[in-house]
């Protein structure tokens, strides 16, 4: 039994779509947690988020309030389907489970509000939420973090802080950065 989570309700059959991996594919999961946090649109300019060798989430807002803007208010369906068909290994994270095909919905559990759930799963120690915070530790974590999701999916930095607000507000001094040393001036 596989997870694929969706803001779209009602729906009966999944069919591949291409996101980050440039490849349409229906996605899912085994952990239902990794797959609430996929409940509404968010990426990995909004949060570093990985597993343990014991399944255990863990999740760091990649700048302040980021976990209550995006899933405070928002309403989710949790998709179960079977396995058949999902391979694991054809993308970067080992929790992600992808399919070429159509894949028929076994069942539906709403989701009325994903942020309380997410908190609810954090109580009963289900996922851990890493709050921003201020300090040079945390902050060169999400640094590295962003700065490698710029370079992996190939993000036009000429361009890039009119196209995303996150990036204009949160990420300019990142992007100016590259953009500074990127101009061969480091060159020998």
């Amino acid at each position: 039994m596989l997870y694929h989570v969706s803001p779209n309700a009602g729906l009966e059959t999944l069919h591949p779509h291409e996101s980050s991996h440039k490849k349409a594919y229906v996605y899912a999961t085994g952990n239902f947690v990794v797959g609430l946090l996929f409940g509404v649109k968010q990426d990995d300019f909004d949060f570093c988020i990985s597993t343990d060798e014991n399944g255990l989430t863990t999740v760091y807002e990649c700048y302040p309030d980021a976990f209550r803007k995006i899933y405070q208010g928002k309403a989710c369906s949790v998709y179960v389907v079977d396995d058949e068909g999902f391979e694991r290994g054809l993308t970067s994270w080992d929790e992600e489970l992808v399919c070429v095909k159509d894949v028929r919905v076994q069942n539906e559990i709403r989701i009325v509000d994903l942020y309380e759930r997410l908190i609810e799963e954090e109580s009963l120690g289900n996922i851990v939420i890493h709050r921003y915070e201020f300090n040079e530790d945390y902050r060169k974590k999400i640094s590295a973090h962003v700065i490698d999701r710029f370079i992996r999916f190939d993000i036009d930095l000429n361009n890039c802080l009119k196209q995303d607000i996150r990036f204009s507000t949160h990420y300019k001094g990142i992007v100016e950065g590259l953009l500074g040393i990127m101009d061969g001036h480091l060159l020998q």
